[in-house]
């Protein structure tokens, strides 16, 4: 993590001095990098870290750190992370060229040819966050009501399919083999962060409160989710190189339910 911590900062650049400024803004407001910890977990589940590891870890925190610049535009946010957003500094337009131009950056990091599975992965995620931000918002979201199965697509195209394909791309990044076996793992792996999304989401929603309705369905569903993450996490055993990292992951997972921020 420190080596990406590193690279991933240097990444954060512009080559004018304007996006340079905004980006400088935005790398100080340092996240969780839970998507990284995910892609590389998932990769020391099946075998080593390796460089097609390294730019999908890359990839999904610089495509995170745009889809949040994008949602202060939409959420009319000011604060972020205990900073002023983009858009508040510099509006709303300078804030949606920014994010459009990371999510540029974070795709040239996943051209490489090796990558390319792994990049399809992560483009049909992305689509699905974009429905999801569409399915929530304006008239639809009214539409629609706020019900247990409506609920879950929304989370689910908003926050565990991006979740989802951390794992699954950690995963693909050491499985070169084209076999059953392989496809059992990543599918597996797929599962767990799925569960594992929503489980982050549903207790995000609780911290925050903002809909009453949408929490009162977070507290309901929470631990059922667990459970699945869990156990979807203990199927993966018979194949695991590194029980440790297993271990890790369920602490992961545990932390995810029960964190207060």
């Amino acid at each position: 993590m420190k080596e990406f911590e590193r690279v991933f900062l240097d990444s954060l650049k512009g080559t004018t001095v304007p996006m340079d400024t905004v980006l400088g803004h935005v790398a100080a407001a340092k996240g969780k990098r839970l998507r990284p910890r995910l892609v590389f977990l998932s990769a020391l589940l099946f075998g080593d870290i390796n460089d097609s590891t390294r730019r999908t870890a890359q990839f999904v925190e610089m495509l995170h750190t745009a889809t949040l610049i994008h949602d202060d535009v939409i959420d009319e946010s000011d604060i972020r992370r205990g900073q002023a957003t983009v858009n508040a500094v510099w509006g709303n337009t300078t804030a949606v060229l920014s994010g459009d131009y990371l999510l540029t950056k974070a795709m040239k990091i996943l051209s490489n040819p090796v990558d390319l599975e792994i990049l399809q992965d992560m483009l049909s995620t992305v689509m699905m966050m974009v429905e999801g931000e569409v399915l929530q918002s304006g008239k639809w979201s009214v539409e629609s009501g706020n019900t247990e199965s409506k609920y879950l697509e929304i989370i689910e195209r908003k926050t565990a399919r991006l979740i989802r394909s951390c794992c699954v791309g950690g995963a693909m990044s050491v499985l070169s083999e084209k076999t059953e076996d392989r496809r059992q793992k990543i599918e597996g792996v797929g599962e767990f962060g799925l569960n594992l999304g929503l489980v982050f989401q549903m207790r995000d929603d609780i911290l925050d409160d903002d809909d009453h309705e949408n929490t009162v369905i977070a507290e309901r569903l929470l631990p059922q989710y667990l459970d699945k993450a869990l156990k979807s996490l203990d199927a993966l055993a018979p194949w695991v190189k590194d029980r440790d990292v297993l271990t890790r992951l369920r602490e992961l997972t545990v932390f995810c339910a029960e964190r207060n921020h």
